[in-house]
């Protein structure tokens, strides 16, 4: 019969090491600290769903899994044992965005922001609508410190086949800066302000909220706002 300290070590030569890895752009699913992360259950990788339309998705886990607040205020979530299932009801533009499914947390729990992050699985869903091309967003993000790696600007489309341009703002320039449609825009970016830019699927022109970069610890004045599609100086 083997010893407690020999079985420790028989599972510890189990343990597999990975080398660290760059960053994604979206989340995905890793195995950390022998338990599998949880399972989204569908062989698809984002939805597409209609306005007014309803969505459920379930997941699973090796224990308690909940889907990561906070959540829209059109959903509610059935929990079951080891799974948790996620309904979307009248959906709308607000609801395009990732949704996060977690280990539930336990009393004493420790874990880095990587052991958090591998711990996790994740599914987008888009809602297209032709009277938004973008999706609303929040106030903390219009304003986007310099960063030297590079500097992210949050506009994401409600259609995910929508062809997207970075402009300057007032000049009207289009800046190079890659685009993710779950994401928005990643580049480097001077200090100044910037527009999303969008034809849309239906031809019309639409245009994001004004997002302005600034250097670390300088006061903010944004000189330009956007009333519907247009630019008002004030």
């Amino acid at each position: 019969k083997a010893r407690p300290s020999e079985v420790s070590k028989k599972q510890s030569a189990n343990v597999v090491v990975f080398p660290p890895q760059l960053p994604l752009m979206f989340p995905v699913s890793s195995v950390t600290c022998g338990l599998s992360p949880p399972t989204i259950v569908s062989n698809q990788e984002e939805f597409i769903l209609q306005p007014g339309s309803r969505l459920n998705i379930s997941c699973t886990g090796k224990r308690s899994v909940v889907w990561a607040e906070p959540l829209p205020e059109n959903t509610f979530v059935l929990p079951g044992y080891f799974t948790s299932t996620l309904f979307i009801y009248n959906a709308t533009v607000g609801n395009t965005r990732y949704y996060m499914c977690v280990y539930e947390g336990r009393e004493g729990d420790l874990q880095s922001e990587e052991e958090e992050e591998e711990n996790e699985a994740g599914i987008y869903v888009f809602v297209p609508d032709p009277e938004a091309a973008f999706v609303p967003d929040v106030p903390e993000h219009l304003v986007v410190p310099m960063d030297s790696p590079g500097v992210p600007i949050s506009c994401r489309v409600s259609h995910p086949h929508s062809d997207v341009i970075l402009r300057s703002v007032p000049g009207g320039e289009e800046m190079p800066a890659y685009y993710d449609n779950k994401m928005g825009f990643f580049g480097n970016l001077a200090p100044g302000q910037y527009q999303c830019e969008t034809a849309g699927v239906n031809g019309r022109t639409a245009r994001s909220d004004i997002y302005t970069v600034k250097i670390k610890g300088e006061q903010t004045q944004t000189f330009w706002k956007t009333t519907g599609n247009t630019l008002e100086n004030w």
